[in-house]
């Protein structure tokens, strides 16, 4: 009897050793938190996906191996405006002496030949300085005469042929030193760009400009008789 309550203690301490080196294995530390991990990870693409969605931004930064994703919202961003100056206003002559490049090259000097659709269109100012104020009349081919009483010919004092697009003017006869010059004519508000090409004897009846045919059609008159004569502002430029 002895003998069989030795042996069964002896079984039960031999179970207990067993059931403890079994139950003692070392763990392996390569795989803590590695559930805890997946999941995080598992979240952060949930919620990265979820910002692309929404139109939500996203920059990623990794600390300790710890992925931390700050969100911007787009509507945050910096909006940038651009303000136009308006054009300022320009002079622009409704007719230049396109035969004559030094009447094109004054043209540009004092108007603007190229403006940009939206500039206001100006008249200029008279009252400078600059400017004279006469009476001009109109001839033509018809009107014109040679000097020697013969009249439709196309003769004029500085050897330019006068036709009917001419944006020429004539100046008395003793201001013949102005052949070919530039003259700037202002009627209206409008401005042609003219060559000086003739002379005349019409100073005695208080006329300081006698215009072209391309001069006058330019200010809206049909013929010179449809001009007559009329106040306009000059200079020579």
């Amino acid at each position: 009897m002895v003998c069989f309550v030795l042996i069964m203690a002896m079984t039960v301490v031999a179970f207990c050793s067993v059931g403890q080196a079994q139950g003692s294995k070392q763990e392996d530390s390569s795989t803590l938190g590695l559930g805890s991990s997946r999941a995080q990870a598992a979240d952060t693409q949930q919620l990265s996906s979820a910002q692309r969605a929404s139109g939500v931004a996203d920059a990623s930064s990794s600390v300790d191996g710890v992925t931390v994703t700050e969100a911007a919202d787009a509507t945050e961003a910096t909006q940038r405006s651009i303000t136009v100056k308006d054009p300022d206003p320009v002079v622009v002559p409704i007719a230049v002496d396109e035969t004559n490049a030094l009447a094109k090259q004054k043209a540009n000097e004092v108007c603007t030949l190229d403006p940009l659709p939206t500039a206001p269109r100006v008249a200029p100012d008279v009252n400078d300085g600059t400017w004279q104020s006469g009476i001009a009349s109109a001839y033509s081919i018809e009107t014109n005469d040679d000097g020697q009483g013969n009249f439709g010919v196309t003769n004029t004092a500085s050897g330019i042929a006068l036709t009917h697009q001419s944006v020429t003017v004539a100046v008395p006869e003793d201001k013949a030193y102005l052949v070919g010059s530039i003259c700037e004519i202002c009627y209206n508000g409008k401005v042609v760009i003219a060559t000086v090409t003739d002379t005349g004897g019409f100073a005695k009846y208080g006329r300081a400009l006698d215009l072209a045919p391309g001069v006058y059609k330019a200010f809206g008159a049909n013929s010179y008789t449809d001009w007559g004569t009329r106040n306009v502002y000059y200079r020579f430029i």
